[in-house]
């Protein structure tokens, strides 16, 4: 049977995004063996916690090549909250730490944006769902779906073009998802979005399957 690989990053819950998979279908298991990551149809990297922290484990792991090494097979990968951050080129949380530089572009603070928005973001927040063609993730979503958010830190992208969604933040629009070819990162938790998240999941898995 087909399996999907999560990525585990030692620092969040993965009960959530483990019992959403099965439930639509998919065998999954939690790893960090590089074999078993690349024999599978698919891969997520999850992740709550601090950039510094999450790069770190990933070091430690020698998980980043591997990642790489995924995507450059154009396989499907989905990074949810913190993965989706550490998808870009570096971070300002608490200090400069590259990240995978899979999607050029900086994770900052959202305070930097001035505004009078309460931070943490938390809560559920309506998407503005980016129309094109190659927009796999949101497929017979409806156009202006919410989904349950908490960060501190917001993805500046340099290319407009690979981002699926934002979100108005205090006046300004900041990236909640993308994609370039099968990747795939979210700013949101779809395992925990109710009827639209478990419809993103599934819209990944059907590119899992091929």
């Amino acid at each position: 049977m087909k399996y999907i690989s999560i990525i585990d990053t030692g620092i969040n819950n993965l009960r959530s995004i483990v019992g959403a998979i099965n439930h639509l279908g998919f065998k999954t298991i939690i790893t960090n063996d590089k074999n078993k990551i690349m024999k599978s149809s698919g891969l997520i990297l999850p992740g709550v916690g601090s950039f510094p922290a999450g790069m770190k484990k990933l070091k430690k792991e020698g998980l980043i090549d591997t990642i790489k090494k995924f995507h450059k097979e154009n396989r499907p990968i989905l990074a949810i909250c913190l993965g989706f951050q550490m998808l870009f080129s570096s971070s300002d949380e608490f200090k400069y730490t590259k990240g995978l530089n899979l999607i050029s572009g900086k994770v900052k603070s959202l305070k930097s944006l001035k505004n009078k928005k309460i931070v943490p973001n938390l809560g559920w927040n309506t998407l503005n769902i980016i129309k094109h063609k190659n927009n796999n993730l949101f497929k017979k979503i409806n156009s202006k779906p919410s989904t349950y958010f908490i960060h501190s830190y917001y993805a500046e992208i340099k290319n407009r073009k690979q981002e699926t969604s934002n979100i108005n933040f205090g006046g300004k629009k900041i990236t909640t998802s993308i994609q370039l070819k099968n990747l795939y990162g979210v700013q949101f938790h779809p395992e925990k979005s109710g009827y639209t998240g478990l419809k993103i999941i599934q819209n990944f898995l059907t590119y899992a399957k091929k």
